[in-house]
């Protein structure tokens, strides 16, 4: 049973979850291709947080030890009072959540992560420049069109080209995403400068509108990452970010604890970025296309779970791959062995209320995406998730 390996399977968008997609499959013994629009390798962003579900599908790929050896297991998740700086709750990390999840906590370089999964697959399987514009699924293969003017065809595409995605709006039309009301300020303070925070832990402190929140990312330079988000009525910038204004920041944080102050202070520079959300899409495609990740349900990162969901995904993508004769079948299962996580995650995440108070979070953590169950079967003529 699963569809052959001569099926070529080709994926659009070669970032954090289309670049893991790709090496899954391809190590499963599967012929992809990635058609990234970008030039050439662009890692992106500062910081990221992957959590034990994820890493141990990092461990899983062989990828593992090089990010536990780049980046840091922080010892704590600590709650604090964004006025007060008194402890809400704190939860432990480092060795316990090893030995808990059998996988570690890490915090690292996103482009560190990024680097490593883009050198996880096969020589040439990236090709840069090629901005989607059509797709058209043809019955026995599915024909792609660029803005360059060439076109290529697969076996079946996966759309995992993100919140902008242009297979979703190839497919349904386009639809810009809504505001989610929240701008954050990000830094990384160099490693040498002094701040009064706990380097070894990830702190988060919280106000009613706004929050803080601190992490290392480097167990090299020992480089120290924050973003500061607060309410904001709109976004009137055509960049997706901006470069932020210390003073402007500073005047949004009047009143936070000394140790909140002194952290936003030591930012040499900073950037301000939008927080856009749209809803979870009732469709993740047709056919022999199928999305992934923020393509189908983009999530704010309150709960550091955007990338950690999209990579879930390409697991379930390929045991479902694995587990169906016909491609419509795997991507319809597909869809329906993620709907109910991605969507409790979704919420969860626009609350912002991930770990402000004790609670366990072994449905997050403890979540392993290559031996859960499968769900039965539901037949249907798309990929629909009501």
């Amino acid at each position: 049973m699963g569809i052959g390996r001569k099926d070529s399977i080709a994926i659009v968008g070669g970032g954090l979850g289309g670049a893991a997609t790709a090496a899954l499959l391809q190590q499963a013994g599967h012929s992809v291709t990635v058609f990234e629009q970008a030039q050439k390798f662009e890692p992106a962003g500062a910081g990221i947080h992957l959590t034990p579900n994820v890493m141990r599908i990092l461990g899983h790929m062989g990828i593992g030890a090089a990010l536990v050896r780049s980046g840091c297991r922080p010892e704590s998740f600590t709650s604090r009072n964004l006025v007060s700086n008194s402890v809400r709750c704190a939860l432990p990390l480092g060795d316990r959540a090893e030995e808990r999840y059998g996988a570690p906590y890490l915090t690292v370089g996103r482009g560190v992560l990024h680097r490593e999964l883009i050198n996880a697959l096969r020589p040439g399987s990236v090709r840069y420049g090629k901005r989607l514009v059509g797709v058209d699924d043809c019955g026995e293969a599915v024909r792609m069109r660029f803005a360059d003017g060439s076109t290529a065809e697969a076996s079946c595409v996966i759309g995992a080209d993100g919140l902008g995605s242009q297979v979703r709006e190839v497919m349904y039309g386009a639809e810009r995403p809504s505001f989610s009301g929240q701008i954050a300020y990000r830094a990384i303070v160099p490693a040498g400068t002094r701040i009064p925070v706990d380097r070894r832990c990830i702190t988060k402190w919280w106000a009613d509108d706004s929050f803080v929140i601190g992490y290392p990312i480097d167990s090299q330079s020992d480089d120290y990452y924050f973003v500061a988000g607060m309410a904001a009525d709109a976004w009137t910038h055509p960049q997706s970010w901006v470069d932020g204004d210390k003073d402007e920041m500073l005047e949004a944080f009047t009143g936070s604890c000394d140790e909140v102050l002194g952290l936003l202070n030591a930012a040499e520079s900073l950037s301000k970025w939008p927080l856009f959300e749209r809803p979870p899409l009732q469709e993740w495609g047709r056919g022999r296309i199928a999305l992934l990740g923020d393509a189908c349900h983009p999530m704010r990162p309150h709960m550091a779970q955007g990338a950690a969901m999209a990579i879930e995904d390409g697991v379930l993508l390929l045991r479902c791959l694995e587990a169906e004769d016909e491609i419509e079948e795997a991507f319809r299962r597909y869809a329906e062995n993620r709907r109910q996580r991605t969507g409790r995650i979704q919420a969860v995440s626009a609350e912002n209320s991930w770990l402000k108070e004790p609670e366990d979070p072994a449905w997050v953590f403890g979540h392993d995406a290559m031996t859960i169950d499968l769900v039965p079967r539901r037949r249907s003529s798309s990929l629909t998730v009501t």
